[in-house]
């Protein structure tokens, strides 16, 4: 079997650029491409963001039904990933806007601690501590969670990231940096309250 060769950068842009192309002449065959190479991260992207895989369907599809109608007016030099992410964020932002959400019921998979083998003690402090830091993301203004899933998750560039939220790079970092202080401070928050209901359940017991 003939390993795949990893692309280079630069091979990798001329590559999106001829799609970019491809896209913008509507050529057959192009966005099933586009599809085939986005669709899991955009689905990832989703999911995280809303916590909530029926929620993230809907908007999965109208992310996709957007970009096939708008695909042709690309503009040339057009970086396809951030694009794509940016139709995702409209949807989730304006389906926000009609919807309220139980935040109590929403999973964050992928900060889902992955221990190997624990005793019964240290697994339930992990459980704990995931639950307590899902709360905790979920219960951010939906700024700093975007800021957060973009750059941390999907290890976007803050010029790309920013690209995306429509700021600047300085403004992205700055976001960045505010959100997880955020996060930080909502955990130590749940964490001293659930440190004090554990005390007073031994007390009671």
């Amino acid at each position: 079997m003939t390993e795949t060769v990893p692309m280079e950068p630069d091979d990798e842009r001329e590559a999106e650029l001829a799609l970019v192309r491809a896209l913008r002449g509507r050529e057959r065959g192009a966005f099933d491409r586009l599809y085939q190479q986005h669709q899991e991260r955009i689905w990832a992207f989703l999911l995280r963001l809303t916590g909530r895989r029926d929620e993230a369907a809907d908007l999965f599809q109208e992310t996709w039904l957007a970009a096939a109608k708008h695909a042709e007016h690309l503009e040339a030099e057009s970086r396809l990933l951030p694009w794509l992410y940016t139709i995702a964020r409209n949807k989730h932002r304006n389906a926000r806007r009609f919807l309220l959400f139980d935040l109590r019921k929403r999973e964050l998979s992928a900060l889902e601690p992955e221990p190997e083998r624990m005793d019964l003690e240290d697994e339930i402090e992990a459980r704990q501590r995931a639950a307590a830091l899902q709360q905790a993301f979920y219960a951010l203004p939906d700024a700093s969670r975007e800021v957060l899933l973009l750059v941390t998750i999907e290890g976007m560039s803050s010029a790309d990231a920013g690209g995306v939220l429509g700021l600047k790079e300085d403004a992205v970092r700055k976001r960045l940096s505010r959100a997880r202080a955020e996060l930080a401070d909502a955990m130590a928050k749940l964490e001293t309250r659930g440190s004090r209901q554990r005390a007073s359940a031994r007390r009671t017991s």
